[in-house]
């Protein structure tokens, strides 16, 4: 048996690294391994904490938004990487005596050495591995020169910091990327070769289904029976696209659309009439990370304008059911799969796809935006999905983007017929599932797991 960490500046949330991090685990503890979390927070119950480690750390936040937006705080580049250093300093102190006192014989650090979020955090990580010869696998979802919109380096020093330690290269450290893109990239970058190792999916667990927890989810987020409930899934940041959601929202609630819904019954028998609403949920959390903090505002502002509605439940939604500090019953992001009726992902950047697959295994119907991991890697599955396009067109003056007028009708008419033909519906859920299944199944990733094991020694 080996001691196993997994490392990254947060986890036990329903972000993909999150959930990604929670498959891997329960795969090392089912072949004999002991399992633990190093984050910058607590929300894994056992996890243990360094909390300069946290994106929200005042010291932490200050260099994120300095490093990844404005320099601003700091009179130069050199000031910030002072103060970087500092801060790593008191993390790799931490992580060090983590990997002492807990007897790790192996890391796996998710992202923390690449995105380019958290600077310390990286520094620290480098340093430690150095220092410690700690064997580490690092599982590379993001890359800081990724075109997600997400990190902008703020000056030359921080550039070049990214250059020298995201990701670290060191002769212990092996390195997994999400994808084929970022496969080469990181060839052509810095001359590593990384194992591809795509996301996956327990499919052998239950069926998610309606119980006695989860029956009134529509009712506790504010639906009503008939209501048509489009899931939005993941967290809310800009590279998710959600305003191509609300744009398809509008164009199904135009009157000769409505007219349509509503003169036949829905898949399940519900009947759709002049009373009901079509509606975006929002169940990931609003992110905060590297971002200008408007985009939920500016998504808001648009469903306004056309009139969309759009329900906020993130803060219902978390990583497992449970109630919060009132009393509240909070919800799983499962259980907000079971409630609804279609599901979108209009991201235009993703380093893989979790809530597709979710969906998948939901057996729920699906429009998506083409982003260009789905076309490089997920389209050998030839999933039976509603698109959105591959292009998109001039964005909005506030950053929004678009699509052509008629991708949205032609999208339009595929939801419209999956909402009422069940039998159209059925065939394209059991397709999706079948190939899913076989190309994205925990038994594939275990096999991947125990190689990495047996080059670390690990096992035989």
């Amino acid at each position: 048996m080996a001691n196993i960490a997994f490392i990254q500046h947060r986890l036990g949330r329903t972000d993909g690294v999150s959930l990604e991090v929670d498959k891997w685990r329960s795969i090392l503890e089912s072949m004999g391994h002991r399992v633990l979390y190093l984050a910058g927070n607590k929300d894994v119950p056992g996890g243990h904490c360094i909390p300069e480690l946290y994106p929200m750390h005042p010291v932490t936040n200050r260099i994120l938004m300095n490093a990844t937006r404005e320099l601003k705080d700091y009179p130069d580049g050199r000031a910030l990487l002072a103060e970087v250093r500092q801060h790593a300093g008191i993390i790799k102190a931490r992580m060090l005596a983590f990997f002492e006192d807990e007897s790790i014989d192996l890391v796996f650090p998710n992202n923390l050495g690449s995105v380019g979020f958290n600077l310390p955090g990286m520094l620290a990580l480098y340093e430690a591995l150095e220092e410690s010869g700690m064997k580490a696998i690092c599982h590379n979802h993001d890359f800081w020169w990724e075109d997600s919109g997400e990190v902008y380096p703020s000056c030359p020093e921080v550039i070049a910091f990214y250059e020298k330690f995201a990701p670290p290269v060191l002769p212990q450290v092996q390195h997994v990327t999400i994808n084929r893109i970022a496969q080469h990239e990181l060839k052509t970058r810095r001359g590593v070769n990384a194992t591809v190792v795509p996301n996956v999916f327990d499919f052998d667990q239950p069926e998610w289904k309606a119980d006695e927890f989860n029956l009134d989810f529509r009712s506790a987020i504010g639906l009503a029976e008939n209501d048509l409930f489009f899931l939005q899934a993941t967290r809310v940041l800009d590279r998710k696209g959600i305003e191509l959601a609300i744009d398809l929202i509008a164009e199904m609630q135009k009157p000769e659309n409505r007219a349509r819904l509503e003169e036949r019954s829905l898949y399940d028998g519900r009947r759709f009439d002049s009373e009901n609403r079509i509606v975006l949920v929002c169940a990931g959390y609003v992110e905060t990370i590297g971002l200008s903090g408007s985009y939920a505002a500016n998504l808001q502002a648009k469903a306004d304008k056309l009139g969309v509605q759009v329900l906020w439940c993130g803060d219902q939604v978390k990583h497992s059911r449970g109630k919060d500090a009132q009393g509240r019953k909070i919800y799983s992001l499962w259980d907000s799969y079971v409630a609804a009726d279609f599901v979108t992902y209009p991201s235009y950047w993703e380093g893989w796809g979790n809530q597709l697959i979710e969906a998948v295994f939901a057996k729920l119907p699906v429009v998506l935006f083409e982003y260009p991991v789905y076309t490089s890697d997920l389209s050998v599955a030839d999933f039976d999905v509603i698109s959105l396009g591959d292009t998109l067109v001039e964005p909005e003056s506030n950053g929004l983007v678009r699509v052509r007028e008629e991708v949205l009708r032609s999208a339009c008419e595929g939801v419209i017929e999956q909402l009422q033909d069940s039998a159209r519906r059925q065939t394209a859920a059991e397709k999706n599932y079948t190939a899913a299944k076989r190309l994205y199944s925990y038994g594939a990733l275990a096999e991947i797991i125990r190689k990495f094991l047996k080059q670390t020694g690990l096992e035989k």
